[in-house]
């Protein structure tokens, strides 16, 4: 019977993931789509060249141009990444609940309390 309580517990707590994983996986899209834009401006511009990479990161001349600019569209989803966390932290209420808190109460029920006492 413990169990069975432990094993809906756990069942209710992964309850709605697909849909966090659908947007996650979308967001990701997202952000490639914007870094892949983001990059082909800088190298139109003349913000980035293959100067930069050659000569001034040192990069050896048998990589590709494509495989350059699919490793900055890496670092600015990475960077993307980082702020949306960062953000997550600051803006939402339980980014900013401090954790390690001592407490009589829980957040998580506890699988094995029957409920008797």
């Amino acid at each position: 019977m413990r169990l069975e309580k432990k094993k809906k517990e756990q069942l209710s707590k992964r309850k709605g993931l697909s849909g966090r994983t659908f947007i996650f996986v979308l967001w990701l899209a997202i952000s490639f789509v914007v870094a892949y834009f983001l990059v082909n401006y800088l190298f139109g511009a003349g913000y980035l060249s293959e100067k930069f990479y050659y000569t001034d990161l040192a990069a050896p001349r048998t990589w590709s141009l494509t495989l350059l600019k699919g490793i900055t569209m890496f670092f600015i989803v990475v960077i993307m990444q980082v702020v949306l966390t960062l953000g997550f932290m600051l803006g939402s209420p339980e980014g900013r609940r401090r954790t390690g808190d001592p407490t009589m109460y829980s957040r998580n029920k506890d699988p094995f309390d029957d409920g008797r006492y």
